[in-house]
């Protein structure tokens, strides 16, 4: 009779293939990103236990850039290849306020049963000193957790202290829902907005309290959702709504906090104030959020500490600049009125910092879209910068712009780790955190930036910008089914797709995701759309898909008339065609020609943005190049690499005088 197999769990139609590192379903394999592997066979090595949050980060990212928010992203992976219904969960359920059990169906064996069926271990006598102290049979879920570990799926290197951390009581998780506008004439959306964004703000401030981010909870405005639904949704155990209602200078806000699971209330409050008390208010129901939830929080105006403002005005402007960045809206149209709004909101509050922050940001967009005017719009983003220095030399952004001008400098170890203090210094937001992913993924750390991206995407789910980017990382990183499964997801979302159509045109292009011609053709047409791609270059490719030859051919002519190609701004096109193609030479002649468009490239004084051009072609292998290694060394990263000792992902020493890449 054929007997258990210890290396592999399987019931119904599911099989969880510990040694092979697989899930499959219904016979098909599921994408599941390693680490998402690794939670799920550590939960289901041990049926039937609880596991707390902060014990799965410390078993299987040992808390490395990565906060307790980015398991609400890996179940929600999980549940989604398992099949599963959050709502009525067969396997894989939520203990509220502890973490996460993984059950079998009750027909199944579990892996421990599997294992002593094949190699039952006897029970030692109980030693007569201690009472009770029986040895059990060795449970398989230790040997699986051995065997991840040494393959690297779980974190190794544990700093001194060792085994896994046994506090079962993770932080509590909120989501605070848009406020409604409830005034006669429903045009204070913008207060109320501005209400619930800097409660948000306060409350993430507590260590305690995990907190979603804005945009993501930003999708359920206006909507009038179950609160179990939304809890799925966004995968919290609390929410906070309310309502704003302004009669003349009179505000009355009421504010409710209830369970997601049962939608039982916690906790209720109506304000009857002046408007000029509106963040007197915030602050109350900050107070009375983190009371109810017995979590610590020290309320201090967070735009205070953080530079912004509690001007009304100003800060409604800097809901709709950052909005419109967070959609991934990124034309001209939408680069003009960013630049508006900031001019605004500095004209509202001149000591606003991170309205100034955004006013030099929004030209430095701008410049790259109007090219006849880029001098003087740079000119007028480093007047602004300069200001910013003068007024508040210690806050984050001066820190975070001496770290981009050290970067300029070549200062390139020094810039990291300043950006990295920023970063870790506050809350993960695209403000603080960008920079400093840009510096990593410029010096080929893929896999780092990854970490780092992951981590700020499990506060902001529901963001197209971070679905995009980590959408070119994984693919960067020849991560492709966890790009084409982030890619799936990011359909969903609210933005321009033009970043991750583009991507799946050259995945599909390449062979690596399925399609095939009628793909490519859908994805042609979707790009077109897009004024950014509308180029001579790519509406005649549309007209060769399917002939090789005839595309390298239009994307040579691409390379050597800029024109055609589309310019600057349409430079990385026929890189990715050319490599998608898998055409080494001509990718990197592309490569050259894109990265020599971007300012101070051939000076060494080049932003890192610009060096995302080197590591986003993945498919034909000119990271062997041997112009690719020259540029490697003309950018400085070579410099960087032998100065640390951290080499780019894939890259590394050979010999005393060279290197080599893969």
């Amino acid at each position: 009779m054929p007997q258990p197999d210890p290396d592999r769990l399987a019931f119904n139609d599911v099989v969880i293939d510990f040694a092979g590192r697989r899930l499959l379903r219904g016979g098909a394999e599921q994408a599941l990103e390693p680490k998402a592997f690794a939670v799920l066979a550590l939960l289901a090595a041990s049926p039937g236990r609880v596991f707390g949050r902060d014990e799965i980060l410390d078993a299987v990212w040992g808390h490395r850039h990565v906060t307790q928010s980015v398991i609400n992203r890996i179940m929600s992976l999980l549940r989604q290849a398992l099949g599963e219904d959050a709502q009525r969960p067969r396997l894989l359920h939520t203990v509220y306020g502890i973490g996460y059990r993984f059950d079998l169906p009750s027909a199944a064996p579990s892996p421990a049963e599997e294992a002593s069926a094949i190699h039952p271990v006897p029970e030692a006598p109980a030693a007569s000193s201690r009472p009770g102290g029986r040895r059990r049979p060795l449970a398989l879920a230790a040997t699986i957790l051995l065997l991840l570990a040494a393959g690297g799926w779980l974190y190794g290197d544990r700093e001194r202290g060792g085994g896994p951390s046994t506090h079962d009581a993770p932080r509590p998780s909120l989501a605070v829902l848009p406020f409604a506008d409830l005034s006669p004439r429903g045009d204070q959306a913008y207060l109320a907005d501005g209400l619930a964004e800097e409660i948000r703000n306060q409350l993430a401030q507590a260590p305690a309290l995990q907190v979603v981010g804005r945009t993501s909870s930003s999708a359920f405005k206006g909507k009038d959702g179950d609160p179990r639904a939304v809890g799925r949704s966004l995968d919290v155990a609390y929410l906070l709504e309310g309502s704003l209602r302004r009669d003349r200078d009179r505000l009355r806000v009421t504010a409710r906090l209830v369970r997601a699971d049962t939608g039982r209330q916690v906790w209720s409050e109506t304000y009857a104030r002046e408007l000029r008390d509106v963040f007197a208010v915030q602050e109350d129901i900050s107070r009375n959020v983190a009371l109810a939830l017995s979590v610590a929080l020290d309320v201090a105006r967070y735009n205070r500490e953080q530079g912004g403002t509690t001007h009304i005005g100003a800060y409604e402007r800097y809901l709709r600049w950052r909005d419109i960045l967070m959609q991934g809206r990124l034309d001209v149209a939408h680069d003009r009125e960013r630049v508006r709004l900031a001019q605004e909101m500095v004209a509202l509050d001149p000591q606003c910092v991170l309205c100034w922050d955004a006013l030099a940001r929004s030209l430095n967009a701008l410049a790259l879209e109007e090219p006849d005017a880029r001098g003087a719009l740079q000119a007028e983003s480093a007047h602004v910068r300069a200001r910013i220095a003068r007024i508040a030399p210690d806050s984050w952004i001066a820190r975070r712009d001496r770290a981009n001008a050290w970067w300029r400098q070549g200062r390139r170890t020094d810039a990291i780790a300043l950006a990295r203090q920023v970063a870790e210094a506050g809350p993960a937001t695209q403000e603080r955190v960008w920079d400093y992913a840009f510096m990593l993924y410029a010096m080929g750390h893929l896999d780092e930036t990854i970490a780092l991206v992951e981590g700020v995407r499990a506060i902001e789910p529901m963001a197209l910008y971070l679905s995009r980017d980590l959408q070119f990382d994984y693919t960067a990183a020849r991560r492709f089914p966890q790009a084409e499964a982030e890619y799936q997801r990011g359909q969903h979302l609210s933005g321009s797709q033009l970043g991750p159509d583009f991507l799946a045109f050259c995945g599909v292009l390449a062979g690596r995701r399925a399609g095939g011609l009628e793909r490519l053709r859908a994805l042609h047409g979707q790009l077109l759309a897009h004024r950014e791609m509308d180029t001579p270059f790519f509406r005649d490719l549309g007209a060769a898909l399917g002939d090789r030859g005839a595309m390298l051919a239009h994307v040579r002519r691409a390379v050597e008339v800029p024109a055609y190609g589309g310019g600057p701004n349409a430079a990385f096109v026929p890189t990715g065609v050319a490599d998608a193609l898998g055409d080494a030479d001509l990718a990197v002649a592309a490569m050259r020609r894109e990265l020599e468009a971007a300012e101070g490239f051939d000076s060494g004084t080049m932003a890192q943005q610009p060096y995302v051009a080197l590591w986003n072609a993945p498919y034909s292998g000119v990271r062997s190049h041997p112009q690719f290694k020259a540029m490697l060394v003309k950018a400085g990263v070579v410099d960087y690499w032998r100065q640390t000792g951290r080499w780019g992902d894939g890259c590394g020493p050979a010999g005393a005088d060279d290197f080599q890449c893969r």
